[in-house]
């Protein structure tokens, strides 16, 4: 009997042909994984968060706030109370994320704001509600982690498409939370119920970070070699030396000083207008949708627009037609009246953003440009900040109507600043870096 043919000894021969290859193609499927996965769980988080927004008055309302003047004042600062704990909190939790990975942060703030949040549903009094909020501020930060997390493990390639992929979760869940929030508020006959779903969203969402997501992180050799205040004192003072950084700062600023003033005020409008009882919890998320639908339907357009006519102008024919529907908004009858201007400042919202961000992008040069766009996130918390409790203040000495005229002000100062500090550009220049990060001040 002959003997079976003895293999060949291949030990020796190095790996086998095709082995990299298939490594690579692993790892391209690891990253679009986990793109998926963190696109659900953005959408989830934005989507919980948008169900409790415009419903806020009404909640401030059932916790035994009655008289009108001060709904407006509590409801004002209850709104302000998450951004000014996250102004404060944002850079060091970005900080530690540089040196301990991103998927920690996550986890924070996903299972923290799960805790807090569901808290809310459970608060007795205005003041309960008003630390808790302060509280939520400080677990902030779990979509810029995840923003991050997919800037630093995507192939260069294909950045800016994963990164516009993920954004689209933000947008999709700001869209479609306030009119599910108002139908399940309408359906279930209360609001308690809609922070414990919001909680079950955040729960849910860390879970998923935290069985799905493989972070390999190695802090890059430069952290640590300067403290966090020296970083962040020689980011101000390149900031400071860059006139088109610092003026771009000051727009981000005072766009979100005036959306932010009107925004708590708007239900409590609504109630003022000729919207039947039963149907006000429908139509405020109907009115809290209608500008974020605006906003994703016509980006694009006014993006690709900007790219032929310049960014500084379509910035300010935005902040012109922003600051018109503002005070078109402050003379409507209806509840339809201000759906359809509402739908309107989100078209214009949609061309102003893009274009200030590549302006930015220009102005900050790619060895600067994450750390520019951190500066301006400090600006939009601090427009966050103080922009609801202007409002609020100003709802209660004048009425609503006359936040609406504040906030135009707030945006034709922005349209003369633009146009005396901001440059022109042709738009045809702007990098084209696929990992620029659009500012966030997501949850």
């Amino acid at each position: 009997m002959s003997e079976a043919p003895v293999p060949p000894d291949r030990s020796r021969e190095g790996p086998v042909r095709g082995g990299g290859s298939s490594r690579k193609c692993l790892e391209l499927e690891r990253w679009r994984k986990e793109l998926y996965v963190l696109w659900v769980c953005n959408f989830v988080v934005n989507l919980g968060f948008s169900l409790i927004m415009p419903f806020l008055p009404f909640y401030v309302q059932e916790l035994g706030v009655t008289e009108t003047r001060r709904v407006e004042l509590w409801t004002g600062a209850i709104f302000a109370a998450n951004f000014l704990t996250m102004t404060l909190f944002s850079p060091i939790w970005g900080a530690v994320a540089d040196r301990t990975g991103r998927k920690l942060q996550m986890l924070r703030s996903g299972f923290g704001m799960a805790l807090v949040v569901g808290m809310m549903g459970l608060a007795r009094n205005v003041w309960q509600l008003l630390g808790l909020r302060l509280l939520q501020g400080v677990f902030s930060g779990f979509i810029p982690a995840s923003t991050a997390y997919m800037a630093a493990n995507v192939p260069r390639e294909r950045a800016g498409w994963a990164l516009g992929v993920l954004q689209t979760a933000g947008a999709a869940g700001t869209v479609i939370g306030p009119l599910a929030g108002g139908l399940l508020a309408r359906a279930i006959g209360g609001y308690r119920p809609i922070f414990f779903l919001t909680a079950g969203a955040c729960f849910l969402a860390g879970l998923v970070v935290l069985l799905v997501i493989r972070e390999r992180f190695t802090p890059p050799p430069h952290v640590g070699q300067m403290s966090f205040v020296a970083e962040l004192r020689q980011d101000l003072r390149q900031a400071v030396a860059n006139p088109v950084l610092l003026a771009m700062m000051v727009v981000y600023f005072f766009n979100f000083f005036g959306l932010q003033t009107a925004e708590p005020i708007l239900t409590l409008f609504l109630q003022t207008l000729d919207t039947p009882a039963q149907w006000v919890d429908v139509m405020a998320g109907a009115v809290f949708s209608a500008s974020g639908v605006a906003n994703v339907i016509f980006a694009p357009l006014l993006g690709r627009m900007g790219d032929r006519l310049g960014y500084k102008r379509v910035l300010v024919y935005a902040l012109g037609g922003a600051s018109v529907l503002y005070l078109l908004q402050g003379l409507a009858t209806s509840a339809w009246q201000l759906l359809v201007l509402r739908f309107l400042l989100g078209a214009c919202l949609g061309g102003g953003f893009p274009a200030a961000n590549a302006l930015v992008s220009r102005a900050a040069g790619r060895e600067f440009q994450g750390r520019a766009f951190g500066l301006v996130n400090s600006a939009i918390f601090i427009g966050d900040v103080v922009g609801p409790l202007v409002g609020g203040l100003v709802a209660s000495a004048w009425g609503h109507r006359m936040v609406f005229p504040v906030t135009a002000a707030a945006l034709v100062f922005n349209l003369l600043w633009v146009q005396r500090k901001v440059p022109a550009d042709s738009g045809r220049e702007a990098p084209r870096d696929p990992d620029r990060l659009t500012p966030v001040t997501d949850r």
